[in-house]
């Protein structure tokens, strides 16, 4: 049908997958690529150059099955090649936006690189995305062409104007990378062609609230803010990763997977958070990036777990998670605190970790929202610290980061070489960064207001303290005034809550209020584990609550909170493309509870 997208599929052309495999090994396939004519601070410079020093080493374990596959550098740098020439074949240009779409998988790897070395930009669109904010980034993009996973992905994406093919990454994508590549000549001249000023990916983020906007990231972006941070974190080409986080989000693609690429790591490619326990006790990797949540939920599965043993071992449980932690902030640590480490390790510590973690991990890379105390403090105790960061799209994920030798709890660490902080004076984070975006995609009057003079302000408050560690206290547009004209930062009541495991979520209520309160999400499965009904989970949040406003001034302590039945979905637009809450369509959707926290009550003393 004409100004529709078609979906185009490609024939084998008679080649079986024995032959098509035997190809990736022959050098004829890739001999013609020069990894030195291709601009070092340009991701696909980092590519080229890491394929040909590494060739027929790991680079990616995928699983087939429950086989674990690998996909060595060589074969990486075929399959690259090959889907470059197939989007050339169909007429994508340098500079042309091409949407991906897909689960996490091989494929979603080669082909981000495949689009860039074809001189073209990757548009990431998270699989599980609404049909809504699909078509809105196809669109805003100018997107000539899409690679997804499924025909449901394929639905969601508009027909007509410029998007002119959908491909299938089962199909199309699969055909392709079983011949050799067929433009070896055009693709040598765009990739001597890519400078660091381009634009290498546009990556749409909604924030919390309105249509999403297109972050520009250029080659050098990328580049310069992953080398800054192998500057201070000891990563080599015997680090191994286990990755489950979204691709189509910044703190994966880039810390995790374009940062393995830099220092030359291995990467497994997790099938997904249900599989993460199994999964880590058979990789065991050695570094892993994360969100607090994995770490909140491990925690709670080990309190649980301790909860449910006698006596006697509860009590050797806490003897040894004491002397951890005590082993954790001593930088002395005497001879009999050292004895006593030892032993709790022997006793406690090392089969946890083996447990948790497969007993090689070397430390957690913590982002994307605050990290509770007990739960940082718990995992440096067993010995496996969390190395908690910060960053958003906006400056290629990560800015600073606590690291091994320097570390302070609370804190989301100091700047990476490079990078500048400063605090406003209304208290906001500003970030001068190599990797700070060129700007919003058609969209000049949101990059006037974020970009300044080279400063992204980034819409946190924090402090910096004497020593340069950042401490992120809230969001500024979450900030609200009660009624009776006193300030309340909820993110910080919010993470206080978090630190119950019986707490999915939280929000915090009471913008132009009488005072404040709380919607709660409890973990309402934990709850019939522990033989609490309904009411028995009212009265153990209760407690929780009365335990936060205990530190609290009067103003901003929690007076009624209501349950909801279920968490909050992206699906439902009460949560951004990057998992964060939007607090006005959550107030929206469940007004009636908010209402009945306020009306015919009075204020409590």
């Amino acid at each position: 049908m004409a100004g529709q997208a078609q979906l185009l599929t490609f024939p084998l052309k008679g080649l079986t997958r024995s032959r098509a495999t035997s190809l990736r090994t022959s050098p004829a396939a890739t001999q013609d690529v020069n990894p030195e004519s291709i601009a070092d601070r340009t991701t696909v410079g980092v590519f080229f150059r890491q394929a040909a020093r590494f060739g027929q080493r790991p680079l990616i374990h995928h699983l087939r099955g429950d086989a674990w596959q690998v996909e060595t550098w060589a074969d990486m740098k075929r399959d690259v090649l090959a889907v470059a020439s197939g989007l050339i074949d169909l007429g994508v240009k340098a500079g042309d936006r091409v949407i991906l779409m897909s689960e996490n998988r091989l494929e979603w790897l080669y082909c981000d690189y495949a689009i860039q070395a074809a001189g073209a930009i990757t548009v990431p669109i998270y699989p599980n995305v609404s049909a809504d904010i699909a078509k809105k980034i196809a669109v805003d993009s100018e997107a000539t062409a899409a690679i997804v996973s499924d025909a449901t992905k394929a639905s969601r994406l508009p027909t007509g104007g410029p998007l002119r093919v959908v491909l299938f990454l089962d199909k199309d994508i699969t055909a392709w990378v079983s011949e050799p590549p067929q433009h070896m000549t055009e693709i040598n001249s765009r990739l001597a062609s890519i400078q660091p000023d381009d634009v290498c990916s546009i990556v749409y983020t909604s924030g919390t609230t309105g249509d999403p906007k297109g972050v520009e990231l250029l080659h050098r972006n990328l580049v310069d803010i992953c080398r800054a941070i192998l500057k201070v974190h000891p990563l080599s080409e015997t680090d191994s990763t286990l990755s489950f986080l979204p691709y189509a989000h910044v703190f994966e693609r880039i810390n995790g997977i374009f940062v393995g690429l830099m220092f030359g790591g291995q990467t497994w490619i997790s099938r997904g958070v249900d599989h993460l326990t199994t999964e880590l006790a058979e990789v065991q990797p050695t570094i892993m990036c994360s969100v607090p949540r994995m770490y909140e939920k491990m925690h709670a599965a080990v309190v649980a777990r301790v909860s449910e043993a006698t006596p006697l071992r509860q009590k050797l449980f806490r003897w040894a998670l004491s002397v951890g932690t005590r082993y954790s902030h001593d930088t002395t640590r005497g001879p009999v605190l050292r004895a006593q480490h030892k032993l709790a390790d022997r006793l406690v510590l090392a089969a946890l970790r083996r447990r948790l973690t497969g007993g090689r991990l070397r430390f957690f890379i913590s982002g994307g929202a605050g990290l509770a105390r007990e739960v940082e403090e718990f995992f440096w105790a067993i010995g496996v610290p969390i190395l908690n960061g910060w960053g958003m799209t906006e400056t290629s994920s990560g800015a600073c980061s606590n690291t091994l030798n320097e570390h302070r709890f609370l804190t989301v660490g100091k700047p990476f070489p490079g990078v500048e902080l400063k605090i406003a004076e209304d208290g906001e984070i500003l970030v001068k960064s190599p990797g700070n975006m060129l700007g919003y995609h058609h969209n000049p009057a949101a990059t006037a207001e974020i970009l300044k003079d080279g400063w992204i302000y980034t819409g946190d408050i924090g402090v910096i303290d004497a020593d340069g560690f950042l401490k992120i206290t809230d969001r500024k547009k979450s900030i609200f005034k009660t009624a009776g004209g006193k300030y309340v930062a909820p993110l910080q009541l919010e993470f206080a809550l978090a630190r119950d495991p019986m707490i999915v979520r939280s929000v915090i209520i009471g913008e132009g209020r009488p005072y404040v309160t709380a919607l709660i999400v409890p973990d309402r499965a934990s709850a019939v584990r522990q033989g609490l009904d309904e009411a028995g989970i009212k009265v153990h949040l209760q407690k929780t609550i009365d335990g936060v406003n205990a530190n609290l001034g009067n103003w901003e302590t929690i007076k009624y909170f209501s349950l909801l039945p279920e968490d909050f979905t992206e699906q439902s637009g009460e949560l951004s493309l990057k998992m964060d809450v939007k607090r006005k369509v959550v107030e929206q959707h469940y007004q009636e509870q908010i209402e009945s926290m306020y009306t015919g009550k009075s204020k409590p003393s």
